[in-house]
């Protein structure tokens, strides 16, 4: 009887030590388990953190883009809406790039021309009563100016630059010549140069000399200009005469002619 107590007593220190060992293996494991999932916690957080950061810079980056195309849309509408500009033509000055000028005070006017025709050289001289001017060019004779006061005479028949300035009544055009006598003409055109309505004429344009031999007002077979100035000078208008058009192209003449400034 002793004896079975002597072994309950001596087994059940070995019964304690068994569970407390059995509970430090529980702790361990709870532990283990409680760090692991505390670990996984911290890096789930981590990660986390780190998608939403990355989620943020892509809203960002994608609202960036979203304004940009709604700027480049609006952009768009406005540029179909607007009217698309024409394209500018060059203009004839283009072409009287290193041209000369010549101006004169006194009658009014300047104008470029080519330098290969030389000096441009103007008289003006009084006539039995009035004045007249006449211009040409050294060595280009085939282009030439002229005009009169109103109270011009001289003597002798008119001619083309015999020209006081043109009239426009009725509908109809007149070349003034002196003491108001007038010559019906209907141009072949009209330019606008400087403001004033230039009447480009031929020797068909003056209705009155039509088949007509000898002595004439008109230009005969080739074309001249008639053009009024503004000046408050003596001289109202100025006449331009082509005397050769084979040696001076129409052309080249009314480019000339289209750099005409007059002064107010």
């Amino acid at each position: 009887m002793e004896q079975e107590i002597n072994q309950q007593q001596l087994s059940q220190p070995e019964q304690k030590s068994g569970g407390k060992m059995k509970n430090l293996i529980l702790v361990g494991v709870i532990s283990s388990i409680l760090g692991a999932l505390i670990v996984g916690g911290i890096v789930y957080l981590a990660l986390n953190n780190s998608y939403s950061v990355k989620q943020t810079q892509l809203n960002n980056q994608i609202s960036v883009l979203q304004n940009q195309i709604e700027a480049l849309k609006k952009q768009n509408e406005v540029s179909q809406q607007s009217p698309t500009p024409k394209q500018a033509h060059p203009s004839t000055s283009d072409n009287t790039i290193g041209w000369k000028t010549y101006e004169n005070k006194e009658i009014g006017l300047s104008f470029r021309y080519p330098t290969n025709y030389g000096d441009f050289q103007v008289s003006i001289n009084n006539g039995e009563t009035g004045k007249k001017f006449t211009g040409g060019f050294q060595n280009n004779k085939y282009f030439s100016i002229g005009g009169i006061t109103a109270d011009f005479t001289a003597g002798r028949s008119g001619y083309f630059l015999d020209f006081v300035k043109y009239l426009y009544e009725g509908g109809k055009y007149y070349h003034l010549m002196a003491l108001d006598k007038r010559w019906l003409v209907e141009p072949i055109k009209t330019i606008t140069v400087d403001d004033q309505k230039v009447l480009i004429v031929s020797g068909d344009s003056y209705v009155e000399e039509r088949n007509v031999e000898g002595p004439t007002i008109n230009p005969g077979p080739n074309s001249g200009a008639l053009i009024n100035m503004p000046s408050t000078g003596e001289f109202k208008g100025v006449a331009v005469w082509n005397s050769d058009k084979k040696v001076l192209p129409q052309s080249d003449f009314e480019e000339i002619i289209k750099t005409f400034k007059f002064t107010k």
